[in-house]
């Protein structure tokens, strides 16, 4: 299991998730008791890597390497 955990936007069309990696368990799980809500779920399907991420094309692409133009039809 990697040290990483994920935030949605929710949304079904135009999904974007955050991902954020820690560098073990301990710090990941008192990230997770700090905060005052359940928005962020550990990741399992995701790249495993912090950043942004947006669906398109089958695949999960991290928004820093899209076009400006691609990703705003996404």
């Amino acid at each position: 299991m990697s040290n990483s955990i994920k935030k949605s936007n929710g949304k079904m069309r135009g999904e974007r998730v955050r991902v954020k990696t820690f560098k073990d368990a301990d710090l990941m799980h008192k990230f997770l008791n700090s905060q005052p809500n359940n928005d962020w779920k550990i990741n399992e399907t995701l790249p495993h890597k912090n950043g942004h991420y947006a669906y398109a094309g089958g695949a999960w692409h991290n928004v820093k390497n899209l076009d400006p133009s691609i990703l705003a039809h996404i």
